[in-house]
């Protein structure tokens, strides 16, 4: 098995602002922090080389609170991102990525722990935000393996590299490696997800003096006719019906007129609802309610791929049957899953998969992917508005796993401004300037994670 110690890191901090606010769930994203991450690696022969890390510290999706306002919680969350920092540079481990980054979750959660009781919070940091606030680091760790030993990091995980899954995933995985569940190449053009908030405007017409004037499309018809994206992830309030029903008909409505205008018969659409539902019955409501509408509703679900996460993130607090949301169509857990043993959880409560996340561990993330796999389930990749090197990583995983219809990108509609850090001119025409609805990744053998 190759190993690598890390030597050294450094983190960075800055401050981004939203081109239009982001709604989903109760809250409205307009502001967030940007942590950049180095890491300094060294392999037993003593070769060196640094690997980079990027997330948002999305503290609203990831450290709900009923209490803490934005400031508090991303303080908290930067504290706890560089404190992970220096435990990983302290920590002398030397071991394969795939062990470090474990580690470092498991470290992550302890450290937030430490966090909330010395600063007095009153509240947990969940396991979900320490999850992103290593992140980073992970992926780091991961691109500088690839670099100290010259290879595509991805090609890390075969048995000469690497040991069986059995170590994180159990006995039934004895002799199944990593790379039985990867692409040997990036699997490329591959579809992007175009996010529609519950703010964002639909039509050219609802345009205010007020919104961005950048030569940037506002409204979803400009975001089509430039972009051509096809597919389409719309965000619900998961506790108005009636509002649900007519959102979903509209976006679906809107994209097939615009779509069509550009000779394009491809749509699909998924719904996250981000734990607002009370329970499935309401999936159940909302989608009966969807098939049976003779005119739009109709084509909309027909449209529907999946749902994302419409009931609470704890899986085990109600522990809320699926499986008649999962009869009619798949239903994905994504904030309810931040460890493998969650992955089984969902499973035996009839979720249909589940939804990976760069910003919960590049480690967790593809081990999930072979747990879920195997299980004959499926797993979509979503981002967290993802700019500059987390763009990349997201699409890159994405490009050698095998996801349901695709990558969420949606940073181009947010923070474009934070895509400029991309200086790689192929990685800014293939992931970036979208303009028929397909991200292409631009190069196959690089070393590292692709940056």
């Amino acid at each position: 098995m190759k190993r690598v110690k890390v030597k050294a890191t450094s983190v960075a901090f800055s401050d981004l602002e939203y081109r239009t606010p982001l709604k989903f769930g109760t809250g409205v994203v307009d502001t967030v922090t940007d942590a950049v991450i180095m890491v300094e690696v060294e392999t037993p022969q003593g070769h060196r080389a640094t690997g980079k890390g990027e997330i948002l510290l999305g503290d609203l999706w990831a450290f709900r609170s009923t209490h803490l306002d934005h400031l508090a919680r991303d303080a908290a969350m930067r504290v706890l991102t560089f404190r992970a920092s220096r435990w990983l540079e302290q920590t002398g481990e030397e071991d394969h990525p795939l062990g470090i980054g474990m580690m470092l979750k498991e470290a992550g959660i302890r450290i937030a722990a430490d966090i909330t009781r010395e600063f007095y919070l009153g509240e947990p940091i969940p396991p979900l935000a320490a999850l992103v606030c290593v992140s980073p680091l992970d992926a780091a760790v991961h691109d500088a393996f690839g670099k100290a030993y010259g290879i595509d990091t991805y090609d890390g995980y075969a048995p000469e590299m690497c040991c069986d899954l059995s170590r994180w995933l159990g006995e039934d995985f004895r002799g199944r490696y990593l790379n039985d569940f990867i692409s040997p190449e990036y699997r490329t053009p591959i579809p992007i997800w175009h996010l529609v908030g519950g703010l964002d405007k639909l039509r050219r017409g609802e345009k205010r003096d007020d919104d961005p004037d950048d030569e940037l499309p506002v409204s979803l018809d400009e975001w089509i006719a430039r972009d051509g994206v096809f597919c389409f992830k719309v965000k619900l309030r998961g506790n108005d019906l009636d509002w649900d029903l007519d959102r979903t008909k509209e976006v679906f409505q809107v994209a097939k007129k615009s779509l069509l205008k550009k000779g394009i018969d491809a749509l699909y659409l998924s719904v996250d609802m981000n734990e607002q539902c009370e329970s499935p019955e309401y999936c159940v409501e909302f989608l009966e309610k969807l098939r049976g509408d003779p005119n739009a509703g109709r084509d909309a679900f027909d449209a529907l791929l999946f749902l994302e996460q419409p009931v609470e993130r704890n899986l085990r607090n109600r522990a809320f049957d699926m499986q008649p949301v999962a009869r009619i169509k798949p239903v994905l857990a994504d904030e309810g899953i931040v460890n493998l043993e969650d992955v089984d959880v969902a499973f035996e409560l009839g979720w249909s998969g589940v939804a990976l996340k760069t910003c919960k561990g590049h480690s967790c993330a593809l081990l999930t992917a072979a747990k879920t796999a195997a299980a004959g389930k499926i797993y979509t990749v979503q981002d967290l508005t993802n700019p500059g090197l987390a763009l990349i990583h997201s699409v890159g995983m994405a490009a050698r796993l095998s996801p349901l219809k695709g990558v969420e990108a949606n940073a181009r509609q947010f923070i474009p401004q934070a895509n400029d850090t991309i200086e790689d001119p192929a990685f800014q025409a293939g992931l970036v300037n979208i303009r028929d609805g397909f991200a292409r990744w631009p190069k196959q053998g690089a070393v590292g994670l692709g940056y």
